[in-house]
């Protein structure tokens, strides 16, 4: 399966593994999920949805593992509070749910984050999506798959990295996408 192959069929089996965990509902007392990183951009590589929710309690998003945790398609739960920096104030949740035939369980990363910081990053990621043209996007999605390791993910907190290399800067050679990254703090294999 080539690069544009995998990334649709990721793309359709995400929506199916949020609706085979009921995500939506269980997520509704805290408030809608809103798509971010590679699943809002259409540029998944690997099983793994990434998800904004609005600022909420400790107790809400462990209330919100507790519903999931009942699914049985989760394997597995994280929680976590905030890190440093301008995730802070955050909460975080990742199920890791067994869906599909991929070469790792699926990962949804859901951040209880400020409206203020939910914003900001959605208007970027908005912007990027806007300028991409169809040729940036095959490159990306081309980067991606050439760098996927023998677990079936690209580097940790690449896809933002690797969106600004080829739509910002315009860069189009591997090993200038590739020292891009790492310039900007990415560990490359």
């Amino acid at each position: 399966m080539g690069p544009q192959q995998r990334a649709k069929a990721l793309r359709q089996e995400a929506d199916q593994v949020m609706a085979a965990i009921r995500l939506r509902e269980h997520c509704a007392p805290i408030g809608e999920p809103v798509p971010t990183g590679s699943y809002r951009m259409d540029l998944m590589m690997h099983p793994d949805i990434d998800l904004y929710l609005p600022e909420t309690t400790v107790e809400a998003m462990l209330n919100l593992a507790t519903a999931l945790g009942k699914e049985p398609r989760v394997h597995k739960l994280v929680f976590e509070k905030g890190i440093p920096d301008e995730l802070e104030r955050g909460l975080y949740l990742k199920p890791v749910v067994e869906y599909g035939h991929w070469e790792r369980l699926w990962k949804i990363d859901l951040w209880a984050l400020p409206a203020e910081i939910i914003e900001a990053k959605q208007r970027e990621l908005q912007r990027l999506k806007t300028q991409m043209t169809p040729d940036q996007r095959q490159r990306i999605l081309e980067y991606k798959y050439a760098v996927l390791d023998q677990t079936g993910r690209t580097p940790v907190f690449s896809g933002l990295y690797i969106y600004r290399a080829v739509i910002d800067e315009k860069l189009t050679d591997f090993d200038k996408i590739t020292a891009y990254l790492k310039a900007n703090g990415i560990r490359m294999p």
